[in-house]
């Protein structure tokens, strides 16, 4: 991997692992109740919260990062900033999360850049790591300022388009004009989309889901890293996904098992394997630097002994690294990726 991704040698997974066995995510009273999906008040309570972090009060609302790691060598390549509740889970707080972004617009855009402060810390800490902040199409031209900023001083700082917005030509165009300014970005939950209301397994609506194989394939110019979504990653790799970690008790996320094909389904694991690879060899040879990004977590020894024909032609270990590794889900703080 070259050019922003040629990382220093970081942590080994090992000896992050041994650190964080006793690391809980924050958990304090009340939070749960106030603000769990259906609770009365709770976006207007999950609103309050993120206003509060923004102005610099206690919150609700705290930040960390999610590791990514070479599966062949063990070693941190990356980490991505992300948000959490203190209720003590290892999820996201979705959906609120989205609805804040689009509903309090002037809120979620100081949010964003608190993000990109968050990873600037740590693109000081670890200057040899790359740092990803989720970025919506539609949040581009108000942050532009910011990623210049960030992009300058701390050249493996990553702003990670989503999926959650239409990404047209005049997004496009900005990608482009940023991209010139030294600006890096990566496509966040790649996969294939349909014009269909329900989608097949892993697929994603067309309407509602931006970040896609034609878009992938088409502006490799744009896109130093491109990650494949977590569901078409753990259907073509054949894994579960942990959000809170199997060593603190977690349990497979049920609707990713789903996407695991009985090898009876022999029709969707071969048409899930032929588009994944396409998006691979069409993206490699159009821009051979491109760093891939699986969400899930799959490891050389985990394939030992398995039916080649069910997985990937491409190989995930030719310069490909993955997200979570063994943590799962869980984000820590920075001082756990340190030596």
């Amino acid at each position: 991997m070259g050019g922003v991704f040629t990382a220093r040698k970081g942590i080994n997974e090992s000896a992050f692992l041994a650190k964080v066995q006793d690391y809980k995510p924050i958990n304090e009273d009340g939070v749960k109740e106030r603000l769990s999906p259906g609770m009365p008040d709770y976006q207007s309570n999950l609103n309050a919260e993120f206003e509060k972090f923004v102005t610099g009060q206690d919150s609700a609302i705290y930040l960390g990062y999610q590791p990514i790691w070479n599966p062949n060598t063990r070693e941190l390549c990356g980490l991505e900033v992300l948000c959490r509740c203190k209720n003590g889970a290892d999820t996201a707080p979705m959906p609120g999360l989205a609805i804040f972004q689009v509903s309090v617009r002037d809120i979620a855009l100081k949010f964003l850049v608190a993000q990109c402060d968050f990873a600037v810390k740590a693109c000081k800490a670890l200057p040899g790591i790359t740092v990803s902040v989720n970025v919506r199409p539609d949040e581009l031209q108000s942050i532009k300022e910011k990623l210049i900023e960030c992009s300058k001083a701390y050249p493996k700082f990553i702003a990670e388009i989503t999926e959650y917005s239409p990404i047209g030509q005049e997004e496009l165009d900005l990608m482009k004009e940023l991209v010139g300014m030294g600006v890096h970005f990566a496509l966040d939950d790649v996969t294939e989309v349909k014009d269909v209301e329900k989608p097949p397994k892993c697929f994603g609506t067309a309407s509602r889901h931006a970040c896609t194989f034609q878009l992938a394939k088409e502006r490799t110019d744009l896109f130093a890293m491109q990650k494949l979504s977590t569901p078409m990653s753990c259907s073509v790799w054949r894994v579960d996904v942990f959000p809170t970690p199997k060593w603190a008790g977690g349990a497979p996320e049920k609707f990713l098992q789903s996407c695991v094909f009985e090898e009876k389904d022999d029709g969707e694991i071969q048409l899930r394997k032929r588009l994944v690879d396409e998006w691979i060899r069409v993206v490699k040879r159009r821009r051979p630097d491109t760093v891939f990004v699986m969400e899930c977590s799959v490891y050389p020894e985990d394939l030992v002994g398995k039916t080649k024909e069910l997985y990937l032609e491409c190989g995930i270990f030719d310069g490909m690294l993955i997200q979570g590794g063994k943590s799962g889900g869980r984000i820590f703080p920075l001082e756990y990726f340190r030596k």
